[in-house]
């Protein structure tokens, strides 16, 4: 069987590439829908309501993943989705990211948002108690005591990245808390570690709860 000639293989990729120019003309409308609605969404909370959703968020990569299949990498599907989440907020309610030593995670996670830079961990932290609806990102490499003057803030993801890193990413006040099922707990002189929700005591020094995060972020090396 001989291969087909140049002429038709031309024709098959245009007609793909038609195909292609179809489905980003519905993704592109059905986008704007979205954002409709969520626009809608804001106009219905009041100024003091959180507009970041740590159980919402979660429950709607769960069910992307659930749903998905073909040949779209997970972490592409999941940095799409991110980034939409991430978008949304924003329409509601800007916001700015406080990053110390993870802005490639910031940037899988949340996108192109408004930033702003620590060199470390404590300061981005501290930023969070003028700013109680923003977020602080912060690689825990980058300061050895980071959770001891959180004040208000609170813990809602935790991440490990392809370099070995670990990400925790805070709220402000005005954030919502998590109430997934993982918690880190702050410890007396020693790094915080992470616990079966289930099992918090009394007199634990709960940073925050959240859900597990269903991969590993990628990361420049």
């Amino acid at each position: 069987m001989s291969p087909p000639s140049k002429a038709a293989s031309d024709d098959s990729l245009a007609k793909l590439r038609e195909r292609l120019d179809a489905v980003d003309s519905g993704l592109h409308r059905l986008l704007r829908e979205r954002f409709q609605i969520v626009a809608e969404i804001g106009k219905t909370k009041g100024p003091d309501e959180s507009i970041i959703r740590p159980a919402r968020e979660a429950a709607v990569i769960e069910n992307r993943l659930a749903a998905h299949e073909g040949p779209m990498p997970a972490d592409i599907l999941v940095h799409i989705w991110r980034v939409l989440i991430g978008g949304a907020c924003v329409v509601q309610r800007p916001f700015t990211l406080h990053i110390a030593g993870a802005l490639d995670t910031a940037r899988f996670l949340y996108g192109p948002i408004s930033a702003a830079l620590h060199a470390d961990a404590a300061d981005a932290v501290a930023a969070l108690a003028a700013k109680p609806s923003d977020l602080a990102i912060i690689d825990t490499a980058t300061s050895s005591d980071w959770w001891s003057g959180r004040g208000k803030a609170h813990a809602i993801g935790r991440y490990h990245t392809s370099s070995g890193g670990v990400v925790v990413v805070l709220g402000g006040e005005g954030v919502a808390f998590g109430a997934g099922p993982i918690a880190l707990v702050a410890q007396d002189g020693d790094a915080p570690r992470e616990v079966d929700a289930t099992v918090l005591g009394p007199d634990d020094d709960v940073i925050g709860r959240y859900h597990p995060f269903p991969l590993v972020i990628p990361v420049a090396e």
